[in-house]
């Protein structure tokens, strides 16, 4: 036997450093390579501890660079990452072992509350491999989940749509290790497509200065984050399977409510069910049968009154979420909730290699709001009347070009009717390190929809009104810069009661031109403080109205003209500091006087320590107009948000989000001050991963001084609401809720429900 000498010990651990190194030192993968199971193999355990066989034969991925703080700086030999897909016949696989030698964190969080304020892994997942739009789940180590969908065109997160992705995590004295499982059932794909799926995953290590590692080279000045994307090979063997398989899922939910307002008692029961059918990959259908409006998150009151405010919650019914991709428009043409209390639904989407399309038809009951826009604001009323609602939605797709039709009809009665057409487009072009995207929508409306003077829906009298809407964007990237631009044409007669266009009769224009400093680093303290990024800032902007007879509007008037000049930095601590001036114009009506509001904007957003994981405080200071009274007053706007999250004995946490927002407009020349003040406090405590109790306390306070013969005026607004949820089994899940609301002028209401969810599960 060889005698072990102490040399032998400092080879091998310089073999290792040097190892290590040159996989650093290597060139970025150009793929993943999935390993898929055969049937001898046994299935994976789910326990996060990548102790299985399989694990020992997949590829592993081991490049991971910095995307911020500073691209492709340097990662801590500390912190290394590796990743491992398999597949078997129903689910896609990953394995991540991560390397952190000073402990990450780990907290109980609400879903979709897992973000770059934690230690997380995150897999992006773009099943056409046309880098347009990616679903996503973010693993936080308590087993939370943030999942949704990733649209490349808005670089932003749509946390509407949830997917059944199991996962576990296993602490470990060097880090932890992470087992996803994602069911192929619950991913849409094209039937007959070659082109590779794309993956992108990301680690988020907050403790060393919020560091973020993608499995790619960084490109910081790409427009969307998937365009880090990599193929995913592997997979097609099993997706020639998969692809025929007939998937059927179900979802139902029981809801009780008793209320009582103005000394009356209501109540009511109601049965929902949604359901799912996919006879083979490139085809779904779903359909709707009286979904609960009251099917929004956690952090969102749950009253039945929700339904007057539907536009403002966000969307959480899976009918409207199916393949959210193929809805999504360049222009607010659909907007679901418009919808606010379905009847029935059925709809059917189509995905091809080049091409895919969705339809749907459904029935709304009466009470929905309705939106039109006009020059200086928006007039919404409630449809008296049950709707009907049709949408035709197709896109067609190059590698870096979309092109897509849209047709939609809202109808009250036969001579009740808003229709809308259009088509829209997307573009791309990358040369180097300069990025280049332009967007657009034209759509022709015609509407026979109008209402009285008591605010009743009826016809409108002779002819239908039509209008059109007309709107181009672009972006541009490079080291240097970053630019935007923007402009847009909606007629006085265009008309959209199921899309949200706030504002119709005007033209609007938008510049900003952005000069990127790129590193800095301020002579503070012995090392100084780093700057990652600077940037100076121009933004031009001016809206004017159009001339509209039937409104006695001439046009040609300045609703808006802004100009601002300042600039933003990115900071240690996820923190970002801007500031702007500018010397501002408005006009609150038409014939009004063009008031000159020279205003200082500035805000600032941290995350100074880990139990505040989010701070943000933005306002503004000057001359302020008052639209409801056309005048002018010294004053300005403000808004404080606090997210704190506290660990608990025994595994729980708490956490607490207050928010703070006001407005004063300073009383001057005989005229009245105002002031608006409000506040809303959000309590979560969680007990584990399946129980939950929520708290919300909101106020809000609208006073106008007394001035002349002007009388003072006080409008207040009270909500106090309690939820307990929690998940019985993977299949079932309870909610019980009560409900306070009082509002100046109005009878209190309270409510309280229960609500008990079954899910069939893919």
């Amino acid at each position: 036997m060889k005698r072990f000498e102490p040399r032998d010990g400092l080879f091998a651990m310089l073999s290792l450093v040097a190892t290590l190194a040159a996989a650093q030192a290597a060139p970025p993968p150009t793929h993943f390579q999935a390993l898929r199971l055969s049937a001898e193999d046994a299935p994976v355990r789910l326990d996060g501890r990548l102790d299985d066989g399989v694990w020992q034969r997949a590829a592993r991925h081991r490049y991971f660079a910095q995307r911020s703080p500073t691209a492709n700086g340097v990662v801590p030999d500390g912190l290394r990452t590796e990743v491992q897909v398999v597949v078997d016949d129903k689910a896609l696989i990953f394995g991540v072992r991560a390397w952190d030698t000073q402990g990450p964190q780990v907290m109980l969080s609400r879903r979709d509350g897992v973000q770059a304020d934690q230690d997380f892994i995150g897999v992006w997942l773009d099943t056409t491999g046309r880098r347009e739009a990616a679903v996503f789940v973010k693993a936080g180590l308590a087993g939370v989940v943030t999942d949704g969908l990733y649209r490349a065109a808005d670089d932003e997160d749509d946390l509407g749509p949830d997917f059944p992705v199991e996962v576990a995590v296993a602490r470990l004295d060097d880090g932890y290790s992470l087992e996803m499982r994602w069911p192929l059932a619950a991913l849409r794909y094209p039937f007959d497509s070659e082109v590779p799926w794309g993956l992108v995953v990301a680690r988020a290590v907050p403790r060393a200065d919020n560091l973020l590692l993608i499995s790619q080279k960084a490109d910081p000045e790409a427009l969307s984050f998937i365009n880090h994307m990599l193929p995913l090979e592997g997979l097609a063997e099993t997706l020639q399977q998969h692809r025929s398989q007939r998937i059927t899922a179900v979802r139902a939910e029981w809801t009780l409510r008793q209320s009582r307002e103005a000394g009356q008692r209501q109540g009511e029961g109601s049965l929902g069910v949604e359901a799912l059918w996919r006879p083979r990959a490139d085809w779904v259908f779903n359909t709707t049968l009286n979904p609960d409006f009251a099917q929004v998150e956690i952090d969102a009151p749950q009253g039945r009154g929700n339904r007057s405010v539907a536009i403002q919650l966000p969307e959480k019914r899976s009918y409207f979420l199916e393949s959210a991709d193929v809805l999504g428009l360049t222009a607010p043409a659909f907007y679901s909730r418009t919808v606010a209390d379905p009847r029935w639904g059925v709809r059917s989407t189509w995905r091809g290699a080049q091409a895919d399309a969705t339809a749907l038809v459904l029935e709304d009951r009466a009470g929905a709001v309705a939106l039109r826009g006009r020059p200086w604001g928006t007039e919404a009323w409630q449809l008296n009347a049950p709707s009907s609602s049709t949408l035709l939605r197709a896109r067609w797709q190059a590698e870096d070009r979309t092109v897509g039709l849209m047709a939609a009809e809202r109808k009250v009665t036969d001579q009740q009717a808003n229709r809308v057409w259009g088509v829209d487009g997307l573009e791309r072009h990358n040369a180097g390190d300069t990025h280049l995207q332009g967007r657009w929508h034209a759509l022709l409306s015609e509407n026979s929809v109008a209402v009285d003077e008591q605010g009743l829906t009826r016809a409108r009298y002779g002819s239908p009104e039509r209008g059109a809407r007309l709107w181009a964007q672009g972006t541009q990237s490079t080291p240097d810069w970053f630019n935007y631009a923007e402009a847009s044409w909606v007629s006085p007669e265009y008309v959209n009661l199921q899309g949200f266009s706030p504002q119709a009769g005007l033209w609007h224009a938008k510049l900003e031109l952005n000069r990127r400093l790129g590193e800095q680093t301020l002579p503070l303290g012995q090392e100084g403080l780093t700057l990652y990024e600077t940037e100076w800032h121009l933004g031009l902007e001016e809206s004017r109205s159009l001339r509209d007879h039937s409104q006695a509007e001439p046009g040609g008037e300045v609703i808006h003209r802004g100009v601002r000049v300042g600039g933003w930095l990115r900071a240690p601590g996820r923190t970002v500091v801007w500031a702007n001036v500018g010397p501002d114009q408005q006009r609150a009506r038409s014939g009004g006087l063009l008031h000159a509001t020279p205003n200082l904007q500035g805000g600032l957003e941290t995350s100074p320590w880990p139990w505040l994981t989010r701070l943000s405080a933005n306002g503004s200071w000057g001359r302020m107009l008052d639209t409801e009274l056309d005048r002018l007053g010294t004053g300005g706007w403000w808004a404080v948000e606090a997210k704190t999250r506290w660990a608990l004995p025994g595994g729980q946490s708490l956490e607490l989000d207050p928010v703070f927002t006001g407005l004063r407009i300073g009383a001057e020349a005989g005229q009245p001050g105002l002031q608006d003040l409000g506040w809303q406090v959000l309590a979560l405590w969680h007990l584990d991963g399946q129980r939950s109790l929520r708290a919300i306390v909101q106020q809000e306070r609208s006073q106008r001084s007394a001035a002349g013969a002007l009388p003072g005026s006080l409008s207040q607004n009270q909500h106090r609401s309690l939820m307990w949820r929690q998940r019985l089994n993977p299949q079932w899940q309870v909610s019980l809720g009560l409900q306070w609301d009082a509002s100046t002028g109005q009878a209190t209401r309270r409510e309280a429900f229960a609500k008990l969810q079954w899910d069939s599960g893919l």
